[in-house]
């Protein structure tokens, strides 16, 4: 079972669990100071559930990118729980700026050992191309971004 299995299955759980409590509490009582109580106990339940869930995929995100690898399953999670901004930023800045930053390293060692050469295949880079669609669309002022956009266009100047 994956972890995002296990995730869920927990998730339902205790999903499951609140909703038994609050039948029991308005099958006892049908008081509405009573349902409010128990709705209100639900929420915070899931509340909780999904910000765990949201440190747990942080964790892991930051893990795999330390490890120079993509974030796949942290990154696709993110999509449905926009409320995770954290990891949000890290899939949508962290993550393209991983690969535009290798393929500029990969550049700059090109020119360095080819200095005189008019084109470097290293600056048809489709991970640059990628990447810099995505932060140039989110994140154009972004210090980082710009800087790295600035050792491209010395070492690709023209591509």
């Amino acid at each position: 079972m994956t972890r995002t299995m296990m995730r869920t299955t927990r998730s339902v759980m205790a999903t499951l669990g609140v909703a038994l409590s609050l039948t029991a509490a308005v099958a006892c009582d049908s008081g509405k100071a009573k349902v409010e109580a128990a709705g209100k106990k639900a929420d915070q339940v899931v509340d909780k559930l999904d910000r765990d869930e949201a440190a747990d995929m942080l964790a892991s995100a930051k893990a795999t990118l330390a490890q120079n690898a993509d974030p796949a399953e942290p990154c696709t999670w993110v999509t449905s729980h926009p409320g995770a901004t954290e990891l949000a930023r890290l899939c949508s800045f962290d993550v393209p700026m991983r690969h535009a930053t290798l393929a500029v390293t990969m550049a700059e060692k090109a020119r360095a050992e080819q200095p005189e050469a008019p084109t470097l295949t290293e600056c048809q880079s489709d991970e640059w191309s990628k990447a810099k669609a995505k932060l140039d669309a989110a994140y154009a002022s972004e210090p980082a971004w710009t800087a790295l956009a600035a050792r491209w266009a010395k070492v690709c100047a023209g591509a």
